[in-house]
């Protein structure tokens, strides 16, 4: 089977949770869902308006700030950004925007029209595990960036003692691809990044370093 992102052959399945098939790539360290799996668009879209995740949610806000905290080291109030996979709601561009830069926000469901102009920093908080297409998201990411840019991740990754047979984060339908410490180091050095902050879990913060082309 053929990696979504780094498109190696050699990728080598296992069953995980409620017998879903999954791949897991031996170059880059990405598992991804089999595409017989995969949601129907109606179906993620169903998932998503079920997550009441708004504005009046604590949890929820407390959740972004995971990412948004570390993330205003890097963010001044001159800087024009992105919230790249916000929901049905764009509470993290709305948090931002009231304390620091501006900050547009995109979802391919609910909010599909992206800015035209290349942005200083683009926020990404639980959508990475989302992509069908991890390189073409990749692709769209980095040449909306600036070079010098910042690009936040937040994503659970799947370490070398987790039990993926088990694992919570694989039993979300929508969740198609799940990235490992491995994973960023491939997509450092494809994409042209380098890494700025790393919490060693869920969020990390990398800086475009090179004027990338597809």
């Amino acid at each position: 089977m053929t990696c979504p992102l780094c498109k190696n052959q050699e990728s080598t399945s296992f069953i995980g949770i409620n017998d879903i098939l999954f791949w897991k790539c031996p170059s880059c360290y990405l598992i991804y869902k089999d595409q017989s799996f995969h949601p129907t668009p109606n179906e993620e879209e169903l998932r998503y308006n079920h997550h009441h995740n708004n504005s009046e949610c604590e949890g929820y806000v407390d959740s972004l700030n995971q990412a948004l905290e570390p993330s205003r080291n890097y963010i001044d109030k001159h800087m024009v950004g992105l919230d790249f996979g916000c929901g049905p709601e764009p509470v993290l561009a709305k948090m931002l925007e009231e304390t620091s830069a501006e900050c547009y926000h995109y979802d391919p469901i609910f909010f599909p029209e992206l800015p035209d102009e290349r942005l200083d920093f683009v926020i990404s908080t639980e959508t990475f595990e989302h992509f069908s297409h991890p390189s073409q998201e990749l692709n769209l990411i980095t040449s909306l960036l600036i070079p010098s840019g910042i690009l936040t991740v937040m994503t659970h990754r799947w370490k070398d003692d987790t039990n993926l047979a088990d694992w919570w984060y694989m039993r979300d339908q929508t969740h198609v691809c799940f990235f490992h410490d491995k994973t960023f180091e491939y997509i450092c050095k494809k994409y042209g990044f380098s890494t700025e902050y790393d919490d060693g879990d869920k969020v990390i913060i990398l800086r475009k370093i090179i004027a990338w082309e597809k």
